[in-house]
């Protein structure tokens, strides 16, 4: 081989390396993470090791998508009107991120307006939740994340800023700088884009082709399925499955104290048999609960001094919820007439038996 070809090759080669290398640095500028291409496949451990682990592929693979292009509603005709979507409010702006994009990224590092925003999904467990990925140990700076490995029946995720190992749904650390650490939740719905555009005509949607399906897809289906059979020898190593007290796929809406001591899960048969708005109590706290369609539910746990004032449902469509003191909330929580505060988004989200009681065995099951 010729030396100009030599240096080519080489060239080449090292372009290659920067690139990827390139692909796994921080969105918001900081510390490249350190991955490698060639580090060993670590070995599934049993559900109950608290530690999270390292994930067994090239962590490159999993890269987040980091401020994803939108478009308005209108401008949206490659969205399909039962195209299932996680769709959020934040800062008065509606914005919808399609499953069958999420599917492809399982972690989304947004922004809307001047806050950020992460979403995490996962199509094996059905999980979906969303937070403000701020913590107060971190002095108030944004933490961009991606996946991490897998524990617990699902995957985990770590930050790039200090390398923290989170919960993707409970936003909850694992181990890491931060631990122990929470981050704030943002209540979300999971529905049918047809529905949620009825629910916010003025919503934002993430600029995406099919094509992005197929140039990460996993070979898993449908990217509207939730609740399924499907799962990986992975995950179910890494799971909870000695306890049948469900159905291992069964969906339901968990959800932990503030504390992160005790929780308790609400089947889609018993939050069926809720008519509207119903409270509940648990660990001391009440809880504001409402089934929004087939997989949606808000669940909001009142502070202490809401707790003597009675709630009701005002309305369906928009959803409005109203209280004997003359406040008025949306679906969200958030306050729609002046001089109330924003009802507190419960620590709690949709996924499957197998997943949540992963990581949280001694649950209850609301009866």
């Amino acid at each position: 081989m010729s030396n100009s070809k030599a240096s080519i090759r080489v060239a080449f080669v090292a372009l290659l390396v920067l690139s990827v290398l390139a692909g796994c640095s921080s969105p918001d500028g900081g510390e490249v993470a350190q991955v490698s291409v060639e580090e060993p496949q670590s070995q599934f451990k049993p559900w109950d090791e608290t530690l999270a682990l390292t994930s067994p592929f090239p962590r490159f693979i999993f890269l987040p998508l980091n401020n994803p292009a939108v478009v308005p509603a209108s401008m949206a005709p490659f969205m399909e009107d039962d195209d299932i979507v996680a769709g959020v409010v934040v800062e008065g702006q509606a914005r919808a991120y399609p499953q069958w994009v999420l599917v492809a990224y399982h972690v989304v590092n947004d922004t809307i307006g001047n806050s950020p925003v992460l979403l995490a999904h996962c199509e094996i467990c059905s999980g979906t939740s969303s937070f403000t990925p701020m913590v107060e140990d971190f002095e108030g700076r944004t933490l961009s994340f991606q996946i991490h490995g897998i524990a617990k029946g699902t995957f985990s995720v770590y930050d790039y800023q200090t390398q923290t190992v989170w919960s993707p749904f409970t936003g909850r650390t694992m181990e890491g700088a931060l631990h122990p650490s929470r981050m704030d939740r943002i209540p979300l719905i999971v529905e049918p884009w047809g529905d949620w555009k009825k629910r916010f005509p003025d919503t934002e949607v993430l600029l995406a082709t099919r094509r992005m399906i197929e140039v990460r897809d996993h070979g898993r289906g449908d990217p509207n399925t939730i609740g399924h059979e499907f799962l990986p020898d992975g995950f179910a190593d890494v799971a909870n499955m000695d306890d049948t007290r469900l159905d291992p796929n069964e969906l339901i809406f968990g959800v932990a104290n503030i504390e992160g001591t005790q929780s308790i899960v609400f089947t889609l048969a018993f939050l069926k048999d809720k008519e509207g708005l119903f409270r509940y109590r648990f660990a001391d706290e009440d809880y504001l609960i409402k089934r929004i369609g087939e997989f949606a539910v808000v669940a909001f746990r009142l502070r202490k001094d809401e707790e003597e004032r009675e709630f009701r449902l005002i309305s369906e469509s928009p959803v409005r919820v109203g209280d004997d003191q003359g406040g008025v909330w949306d679906e969200f929580g958030h306050a729609v007439n002046e001089g109330s505060e924003d009802l507190q988004a419960a620590d709690g989200y949709f996924t499957e038996w197998y997943e949540w009681v992963s990581g949280w065995p001694e649950s209850q099951i609301a009866d």
